[in-house]
Formats: structure tokens, C-alpha cells, sequence
């Protein structure tokens, strides 16, 4: 038996500290790394696949991270992670304005920035918000990746500004220290725990304890536990679905990576100011919220599979637009297309993790997965760079990805569940 308590479940709190966080997180660190591209190549020389290696290099650290990061916010509760992991990325950022060589600019940004952002954001907020929400976490999912296509849009083009006013060291100095008055200030806001800690259930009930009926277990000491939690860690990766999995994120990672650090250089080619060029990929990511926002509400009610089908689709599509882009319309249909797939498809990654393999060990299985398929996001930018480096184009390089996205959008309509479904109600959705 469940009753509704209160005005406002404090899961919707956490979301709410997590949106934040997202949204200067991935605006400062993720998305603004093409702001910060060009002014450092030409300041110290390098090339552009030589540039594009220490945002290479993070992708690849951040899945080695994960088989560490996930196992330690299953065992310590995301607060701790998202602290810890701020305060690391801040030092990072510090270290930068400081930096007068290609392995400062490594041990500054790939080792600081990229480790602290990498155990500080997705990971244990999501794994905050998949053990608090059950009937609503699509919904919760989504809003929270809308946070990080907000810092896309309202982040970028300040960072862009700052560099054109003021240079990139004095850019990197601002990101140092808003990272670490977010990260110490936001990071207390989640708990440590489940709902079940606290006496209540996912999604903002209370359990009652007198009807032992009640779908929910509960331990001989009187503390709930939920009864179908899901598969371990060891379990899923025994499964096809885990590996299937692995291949069609790996391909989706890619591409995701390689446009993040190249759209903005790409665009400025064409002569277009850095402000104007950072608008752009800002406005692809705000284009993506209601995508975000929408996709998750979807997964709670239709087949995730083909919703991620979809998705995928639609940014293979807007990859093709980018492939043929010679001017500001070519890209702004990119930025629309590309960006309405993107933000559909958000949501449904974790959303797929959950209802395969359930939340007993969400952080470790997406730790993991992301372990593996890190190695498109490392691939991707300095793929990108060095077709342009070597053809003087980055055509090529975005109708590979164009086609690796439908590739995964193929993988994951034939993935199939495990045979111990571990959702209750999952069948119906896939």
C-alpha cells in the first residue's frame, strides 16, 4: 500500500540540482571545447588532429573512469562522486590558464577537467534519478539531459564571447571557478541513498509496512528493498542485449564527439565569426530540449526501441545536411534536424539500460558500456581532424558518421531483452 506525501517529492529536488549541474557542466566543459579550439591550435601551431586529442583522449579516460566511477557511486551515493568530481575539474581548469605546452594542455584538460566532469555528472545523476523515480523516470531522465542542451545554448556563446573579449586563458578562468562553486554548493543536494533509506518509494510515495501484499519486499529490520531490482553487473554482461548494446552506443558516440569539437571550426571555415558559430551549436542543443524533454515522457508510454530507431535516423539524416553544407542554410537545416533527433534520442540511452538490465547495479552496467563504447568518442574528433588535415574537408568524415548512425539505429531495433526481464512492464514497451 502507497500513499502520496507532500508538495514536491525531493527526487524532483535532485533533478533540479542535476539540471544545473548538466547545464554548466556540459555547456563549460563538453560543448565548449570547439570554442576553445581554433585560439589554442593557432596560438601554439598545432594541427587540427593534433588539437583534437586531448577531447580524444578524455572520451577514452572517461570510459576507463567509468569502470571505477560506476561501482564507486553504487557504494558511496552520488553526492560524494558529483564533490569530488567538481572540485577536480575546477583545479583543471585552473591549471589550463596556466598552460604553455601540448602536455600541460593534456594534463590540464584530459586528465583535471575530463576525470572531475566524468565522475562529477552523468553517471551518478543518473544513477540518483533511475534510484528515485520508477513510473516517472523517463520524464526525470529527460528534463535532466535538457540541462545539458541549455548549457549547449546559453553556455557556449558566453564562453565564445568571453575568448573574443578577453582571450581563452581569461575563459578558462571564469569555467575554473564556476565549477567549483556549483560543484560544492549543488553536490549536497543529492542523497546518498534510495528512497527506500528515507521510507518512501520511487516517484514520492510512502511505504506502509502493515500489508504484506505490498509489491514492494522488505527486509526482517523493517527496511524496504525492491523486490525486482535487476540484473548485476556480471549477470548482464553475459547477455547479447549488453553487447549489442556496447556496438550501437559505440557508433552513436562517435559521431556525437567529432561534431561537438569540429562544428564550430567547420563553420568558422566558411568565414563565419566564433560568436556566430558557437550560436549555431548552442541553438542545435537547445533545439534538442523539447526532444529531451518529450523523449523521456515517450519512453514511459511507447517502445523505446523504435523511439531510439527513430532518433537516430533523423541525426543520420541531419549529418547528410552538414556533409553538404557550403553556407549558414545548409547548416541551420543541421542544426534543426540534427538537433531534433539528438535531444529525442537522449533520454532513451539510460532509459535502454534500465529496462534491460534493470537498477540493481545501473552504475556499474553504465559504467561499463560506457568503458566500451568510449572508443568511438575517442575515435571520432581525431578521425574527423585528420580527414580534414589530409583532404581539406570534413565531408568524408560526417558521411561516416551519417552512416554509423543508422547502422546503430538498426542494432538497437533487433536488440532483444534478457531472458530474466528485470522491469515489471518492460515487455510491453519492447
Amino acid at each position: 500500500m502507497t500513499k502520496k506525501i507532500g508538495s514536491i517529492f525531493y527526487g524532483w529536488w535532485m533533478v533540479a540540482a542535476g539540471v544545473v549541474l548538466c547545464m554548466f557542466g556540459y555547456g563549460g566543459y563538453f560543448y565548449s571545447y570547439g570554442t576553445l579550439f581554433n585560439p589554442i591550435s593557432h596560438e601554439f601551431g598545432w594541427s587540427r588532429a593534433t588539437t583534437s586529442v586531448a577531447f580524444s583522449l578524455s572520451r577514452l579516460e572517461g570510459g576507463i573512469q567509468g569502470l571505477i566511477t560506476g561501482p564507486l557511486t553504487d557504494k558511496y551515493g552520488p553526492r560524494a562522486m558529483v564533490i569530488a568530481g567538481w572540485v577536480m575539474a575546477a583545479v583543471g581548469f585552473l591549471l589550463m590558464y596556466y598552460m604553455q605546452s601540448f602536455w600541460m594542455f593534456i594534463l590540464s584538460y584530459t586528465v583535471f577537467v575530463s576525470l572531475g566532469m566524468g565522475t562529477g555528472l552523468y553517471l551518478p545523476l543518473q544513477t540518483a534519478i533511475a534510484r528515485w523515480f520508477n513510473e516517472k523516470r523517463g520524464l526525470a531522465l529527460g528534463i535532466l539531459t535538457a540541462g545539458a542542451a541549455l548549457g549547449g545554448s546559453a553556455i557556449v556563446p558566453g564562453v565564445a564571447w568571453l575568448i573574443t573579449q578577453y582571450g581563452w586563458r581569461v575563459a578558462v578562468l571564469v569555467l575554473a571557478a564556476a565549477t567549483a562553486v556549483l560543484g560544492l554548493g549543488l553536490g549536497v543536494v543529492l542523497k546518498p541513498h534510495g528512497p527506500e533509506h528515507y521510507g518512501l518509494a520511487p516517484d514520492g510515495k510512502r511505504l506502509q509496512f502493515a500489508n504484506a501484499t505490498a509489491t514492494t519486499a522488505h527486509t526482517g529490520a523493517g527496511q524496504p528493498t525492491a523486490s525486482n531490482e535487476g540484473l548485476t553487473l556480471k549477470e548482464a554482461m553475459k547477455t547479447r542485449a549488453f553487447w549489442l548494446m556496447v556496438f550501437a552506443f559505440t557508433f552513436s558516440h562517435t559521431a556525437l564527439s567529432a561534431i561537438v569539437v569540429h562544428q564550430i571550426p567547420f563553420v568558422e571555415d566558411m568565414g563565419i565569426s566564433k560568436v556566430m558559430a558557437a550560436t549555431a551549436l548552442g541553438m542545435m542543443t537547445l533545439i534538442s530540449v523539447p526532444g529531451r524533454l518529450s523523449g523521456g515522457w515517450l519512453a514511459d508510454r511507447w517502445n523505446i526501441k523504435q523511439l531510439y530507431f527513430v532518433a537516430s535516423v533523423v541525426q543520420a539524416l541531419g549529418l547528410f545536411f552538414l556533409a553538404r553544407a557550403t553556407n549558414m542554410a545548409w547548416v541551420w537545416a543541421f542544426v534543426i534536424i540534427y538537433g531534433t533527433g539528438l535531444g529525442l534520442r537522449m533520454p532513451l540511452e539510460p532509459m535502454l539500460r534500465v529496462q534491460f538490465f534493470g537498477h540493481k547495479a545501473f552504475g556499474a552496467i553504465m559504467g561499463y558500456i560506457n568503458a566500451f563504447a568510449v572508443f568511438g568518442s575517442f575515435a571520432g574528433p581525431y578521425f574527423a581532424g585528420w580527414i580534414f588535415d589530409t583532404t581539406g574537408s570534413y565531408i568524408t568524415a560526417f558521411l561516416t558518421f551519417s552512416a554509423m548512425m543508422l547502422v546503430a539505429a538498426i542494432v538497437v531495433l533487433v536488440i532483444k531483452p534478457p531472458v530474466n526481464q528485470p522491469e515489471a512492464g518492460a515487455a510491453h514497451r519492447t
